[in-house]
């Protein structure tokens, strides 16, 4: 029966408190329950039945004796602070809040209770005016210990790093052996930089608690930042042996691992954190880049995809898997990496669409829509099958963004959108416009826009066109409007700005891009050319002739250039590259004077003007086209240190000044004497300077070299009809050496082709004559850029091989005569 009214004997209070205080759990909670059973209406049992439940994580049972104490005794401050401790705990956070203010305002000086409200602030987010509280209930308690401690913690989110040092030094102070301040402390000391000091610090937790993984965890970060990996790897080891499913000390060790080379540890490392943790994305990226150590670029794709579908955000993964697609083909369908490389391709601008196209394209080939498409025999034949495969393709916008931004390196989407387009100009007047048509049509317009009308183009085609562009006239003559998709139709076979009548063309102003592209861009080239600098006059022979070759075909044609994120200094762009200068006095240069030689339509200067942090570049060109497509984009991206010139390189002393680093890039084997030029060039050099060049290889070109001597023999010309007609006849030979051009990109748009098959003037090189050239010039080699063609060279050689020796270079490139197909990049120092 309970003793309603009574209260319990002052021996129940005396032995249940001793049973608690004395840690007898289970004693005292069987106590505390007979009490509240025989004075239910007393307070002190459910109160201490209320503190053995919160002890003992049962939250929701203590929630009920708390509040049970609250309505016993109304005035008793620590019962509400006690009730929002347990509230709390159950996140509860508002409720919580309300029960330590009114504890305050029942005891203003309750320490403990603004302790508590201060941290229900700090999780409501509330932080200034925990801060605030918290500060108060170290005034009515300075030696408050965990206090000191908190507070110290919200100082240190907060950034106020010294005023967190302080009170986590006052609550060692008060309680030397209290390991949460020392943890604390030394977290505090790491992100001062004072990095010993926060070592220090570990070392008295670990003292004082050996098995304080934490602790072993973030001595492991310190002593990797100060550069003493193989004490990082042991303290990382040892938080894994105290707490084995530790999935970022896993993630850490795999790092240290890398950068200590031992991959094999790095690739075990992280793939037990991703056990551990199947959503941790660091540790999905961090294994892409050791897969990529191991040119494993299919597998080191599939982590970073995988990484940014569980961090859409993540930026770096975004970087490397643009950077790992150029590598791999992908050998199934994954519709959920759509919108990444979607988002990658229009919203980013770290990545080239063109280096990124075959591997889209390889991901695209397995999707069911895509496989039915360009299955074999199954070409479209009727205008209403025509409009079927349209409207599907609508649904895969992936593919629309690709070839909005660059050309397909693909024969079998090529034959698709030739056989197509044909179908469309031939039905155009029984053709109804939809969103969907208008959509593709703007598609392929910008698309055949983009290669430049590589694609073949039949004689009744012509006959079309030719039909077309009449009925475009008399339409606008008679003051009508044609309809859009008849603008669009031609568009995808002429380039639109090349008509005076496309200025009273309204049918496209809703088409904002196709409007924007194929007609306001190119003539504002023609106006920017007009103001574009000039050095010297080009009068060398063959100088005329490349001149007259890229004011007519200006190369490449781009939408997206590949910028860098974030500049760098000479000294961290030399590391990178693993850069074996001969003189390290460059590293100090902060404000680099570069002179881009051969800047064609600005890929090249604008790469090198976000690549150098402090830089200014003066990039120069031969044709005025090109350059006034390089000045439109760099004035598009914002560029502010880049100046143009039309110069010819023999004209270039006239410039009267020096420079730290100059580039030209497959420029000097275009020249008459590509040794004149050079020289040139490196007379402008100041000492120590850097040098990139970029010159083609005669193993890589042998079958370049081949064509090239066919086209001579048929006496081909240069004109977008004999180009065309001439690639069509490769695109239908059998012959491995016309085969081989399908794997270059090169191949799919008409002015790079024309640069790959038809040029002017070409010059081809090996190793040892680039040796014999760099001795000749007193220039001294400092390494190939391509860090995959220097790791293969290490494979044959051996890692210790010298990496400067270009005879190594050259018997490497005997075994593997393909290596330098994009040309041999390296760079060089003038001493």
């Amino acid at each position: 029966m309970k003793a309603i009214g009574k209260e319990p004997s002052q021996e129940q209070m005396t032995s249940l408190l001793d049973h608690f205080q004395k840690g007898r759990v289970a004693e005292a909670e069987k106590l505390a329950i007979s009490i509240t059973q025989e004075f239910a209406e007393h307070p002190f049992g459910w109160k201490v039945l209320g503190s053995i439940l919160d002890q003992t994580g049962r939250s929701s049972e203590a929630l009920d004796a708390n509040q049970r104490v609250v309505a016993l005794s109304a005035a008793d401050a620590e019962a509400h602070s006690n009730l929002g401790n347990t509230l709390k705990e159950l996140g509860r956070l508002t409720e919580a809040e309300a029960c330590f203010v009114r504890a305050i305002e029942l005891r203003p000086t309750f320490a403990e209770a603004h302790y508590n409200l201060g941290n229900t602030l700090q999780e409501l987010g509330r932080l200034e005016e925990a801060v605030v509280t918290l500060k108060q209930a170290l005034a009515l308690k300075p030696d408050f210990v965990l206090a000191h401690c908190n507070l110290g913690n919200l100082l240190k989110e907060q950034g106020k790093l010294e005023e967190a040092e302080a009170l986590f030094r006052k609550a060692l102070d008060l309680k030397p052996d209290f390991l949460a301040a020392y943890s604390n402390l030394g977290n505090t000391l790491q992100e001062l930089g004072r990095l010993e000091e926060a070592l220090a610090t570990y070392g008295h937790a670990i003292f004082l608690k050996p098995d304080f993984v934490e602790v072993h965890y973030n001595s492991g970060l310190t002593l990797k930042q100060l550069g003493r990996l193989d004490e990082a790897v042991a303290s990382y080891t040892r938080a894994i042996e105290i707490k084995p499913d530790y999935a970022e000390a896993h993630n850490n060790l795999g790092l240290i691992f890398q950068e200590l080379g031992r991959l094999e540890e790095a690739q075990a490392n992280l793939t037990q954190a991703i056990a551990l943790n199947p959503r941790y994305a660091n540790a999905h990226h961090n294994l892409g880049i050791t897969l990529s150590e191991f040119r494993r670029h299919q597998e080191a794709g599939e982590s970073y995809a995988k990484a940014i579908k569980l961090k859409p955000d993540f930026i770096e993964a975004k970087i490397n898997l643009s950077v790992a697609i150029k590598k791999f083909r992908f050998s199934s369908s994954d519709s959920e990496l759509y919108p990444i490389l979607t988002d990658i391709l229009t919203n980013e601008t770290f990545s080239r669409p063109r280096d990124m196209a075959n591997g889209i394209l390889s991901l695209l080939k397995h999707d069911p829509l895509i496989e039915d498409i360009l299955s074999e025999g199954n070409m479209v034949l009727s205008i209403e099958e025509a409009i079927s495969k349209i409207e599907s393709l609508d649904n895969i916008k992936l593919l629309h963004h690709l070839m909005r931004l660059c050309s397909l390196p693909d024969l079998q989407f090529e034959r698709f959108f030739v056989n197509l387009r044909s179908i469309l100009l031939r039905n155009l007047d029984k053709i109804q416009a939809s969103p969907e048509l208008v959509y593709f049509l703007s598609t392929l317009s910008l698309h055949c826009f983009t290669n430049e009308y590589v694609y073949v183009e039949f004689e009744e085609e012509s006959r079309l066109v030719r039909k077309l562009e009449s009925q475009i006239i008399r339409a606008i003559a008679k003051s009508q409007q044609p309809e859009a998709i008849e603008i669009l139709c031609l568009a995808c076979y002429r380039p639109l700005d090349q008509y005076e009548w496309v200025e009273n063309i309204q049918s496209l102003d809703h088409l904002l891009e196709v409007r924007m592209r194929l007609i306001d861009e190119p003539r504002a080239e023609k106006l920017i050319a007009r103001n574009i600098a000039v050095l010297g006059e080009v009068s060398n022979d063959v100088s005329c002739a490349v001149r007259a070759q890229y004011e007519e075909n200006p190369y490449p044609r781009w939408v997206k250039a590949g910028i860098q994120l974030k500049p760098k200094s000479i000294s961290e762009v030399c590391d990178e590259t693993n850069l074996m200068l001969h003189s390290e006095t460059i590293k100090n240069t902060t404000e680099p004077l570069i002179l881009v030689a051969g800047c064609g339509t600005g890929q090249h200067s604008i790469d090198t003007a976000s690549r150098f942090s402090g830089c200014k570049v003066t990039a120069v060109d031969l044709s005025l086209a090109s350059l006034a497509f390089a000045q439109r984009k760099t004035d598009e991206l914002l560029f502010r240190n880049v100046e143009y010139l039309q110069a010819d390189i023999l004209e270039l002393g006239r410039l009267e000044k020096k420079f730290d680093i100059i580039e030209s890039s497959g420029v000097l084997h275009h020249m008459e004497d590509p040794m004149v030029g050079w020289e040139i060039l490196t007379s402008l050099l100041k000492p120590d300077g850097l040098m990139r060049i970029g010159l083609y290889s005669e193993l890589a070109r042998r079958h370049i070299v081949r064509i090239r001597k066919e086209i001579a023999l048929l006496k081909t010309g240069t004109s977008t009809e004999e180009i065309r007609k001439f690639r069509q006849s490769i695109v239908s030979s059998k012959s491995e050496h016309h085969q081989s051009l399908f794997a270059s990109s090169d191949f799919f748009s008409l002015s790079p082709l024309r640069d790959l098959l038809f040029h002017a003037q070409e010059h081809l090189f090996s190793v040892l004559k680039i040796q014999d050239s760099l001795d000749q010039l007193g220039l001294k080699f400092c390494g190939f850029e391509d860090m995959d063609i220097n790791s293969k060279f290490k494979e044959f050689h051996g890692e210790d091989a010298d990496a400067l020796d270009l005879a190594l270079w050259h018997q490497f490139e005997e075994s593997s005569p393909d290596s330098f197909a994009a040309m041999y990049q390296f760079w060089c120092q003038k001493l």
